[in-house]
């Protein structure tokens, strides 16, 4: 019997999340690299893992093979990979493995993963955490952070930047009957508008988040879209967004990322866009203002459209500043610790002919003993540094609501 035969003899009478949840344990278990997303407004969960050895960096998206990129905030250095191959797929479409005719050539490691993953759907003692990293101390001192917002309002009023994105982490802990891929369930049904992830990238950690905000895709290798998403408001479940009042602050700090994607345009030469807002998004328990870029790639001849726009966008004046490059190198100088995933980017790339690749926000790394949880604040001469940091926890509870219930 081949091994998709095993597969489908081992989980034909298994529901998507009972198998879900092994395959993800048997990725940690074997320690080989998985993704598990849910794009926003769909409903069809995926997942891939790959176990063969390869590791890729990839920079241009367009002759990329079918996979995932996770990519972290700052560019990784020499053989670290960001890049997860599709060699085992399962969709919550059909809930059935597709294993890639590449593994043809991997099948001792194939019938290895086949072997672990029968063990596991009988092995209720199985612990993921005993497979994780402690986490690390973390700073969560709120008069630093102020002090760090003061310190950047005071370089803005003196012109060294128009705009930084301090950021802050803290610590959490997680119930005894935690289970990341539960998690991930519970976060795409409390966050349709979101991207929901799971990536679990070896040397670099299990990660889940839900973020509202694309960085680029691209549609049937001919539509190419991005997005300006900034200023925040917590709000209540039933607010009507018509009532939505921005302040000055929140305006311009949406404007500046509308214009930074247009200059971005204009150094490709690119007159050929049409822009849709700013208008007033809901994602989760926050409101943010949010301007759509859409180009006909073939109407423009421009076919490597989304990689040089992800070169260039990235990271992008909403979770770095302006100008970039000055701003980057602020946060590196003064913000105290490494952001590692948070803020780089991710999502599956030339999958099911669509490439849509997301600012990894609200998002945290789950560790043996508990997570660590990451949020930013926009800031500009205009920042109340009070705000700023009650901005960030409001971030913050767009995971912790949901990993503290009992759903």
């Amino acid at each position: 019997m081949n091994s998709l035969n095993q597969f489908r003899q081992l989980t034909g009478q298994s529901t998507y999340a009972e198998n879900l949840t092994h395959l993800f344990n048997a990725a940690i278990k074997e320690n080989i690299p998985i993704a598990i997303w849910r794009k926003p407004a769909e409903e069809q969960i995926q997942a891939i893992c790959q176990i063969s050895d390869r590791k890729l960096q990839i920079e241009e998206l367009e002759n990329a093979p079918e996979g995932f990129i996770f990519h972290p905030f700052r560019k990784p250095e020499g053989e670290s990979r960001n890049y997860i191959l599709s060699e085992i797929e399962l969709s919550q479409k059909k809930n059935e493995f597709v294993i890639h005719p590449t593994l043809q050539n991997h099948s001792t490691e194939l019938s290895a993963f086949f072997h672990v993953f029968k063990e596991l759907q009988s092995d209720d003692k199985f612990k993921f955490t005993d497979f994780l990293h402690s986490s690390p101390e973390v700073d969560e001192d709120k008069d630093k952070f102020i002090s760090l917002v003061e310190k950047c309002k005071q370089y803005i009023s003196e012109g060294y930047y128009q705009k930084i994105v301090p950021s802050r982490r803290a610590k959490y802990g997680i119930k005894k009957n935690f289970h990341p891929v539960h998690e991930l369930f519970k976060l795409c049904e409390a966050y349709e508008n979101a991207f929901v992830s799971l990536v679990y990238m070896p040397g670099n950690g299990l990660w889940i988040g839900a973020t509202p905000e694309l960085l680029i895709s691209t549609e049937n290798n001919q539509y190419f879209h991005t997005v300006s998403l900034a200023g925040t408001q917590g709000v209540p479940p039933d607010f009507d967004l018509s009532r939505a009042a921005w302040r000055h602050k929140e305006i311009e700090e949406q404007a500046l990322v509308s214009r930074y994607i247009v200059n971005c345009f204009k150094q490709i030469r690119l007159r050929e866009y049409d822009e849709n807002g700013p208008k007033t998004v809901k994602a989760g328990n926050l409101i943010h203002l949010k301007t759509s870029f859409k180009v006909d790639m073939k109407a423009t001849n421009f076919p490597e459209l989304a990689s040089t726009m992800l070169q260039l966008l990235h990271p992008t004046s909403a979770i770095c500043g302006m100008p970039m490059k000055p701003a980057a190198q602020f946060l590196e100088q003064n913000e105290g610790y490494d952001r590692e995933y948070f803020s780089g980017y991710l999502g599956p790339v030339n999958f099911e002919s669509s490439t849509s690749i997301f600012v990894n926000l609200r998002c945290s790394r789950v560790y043996r003993d508990g997570g660590v949880i990451y949020a930013g604040a926009g800031v500009t001469e205009y920042s109340i540094a009070e705000d700023e940091w009650a901005e960030t926890e409001i971030k913050f509870r767009t995971l912790l609501n949901v990993f503290e219930s009992n759903a």
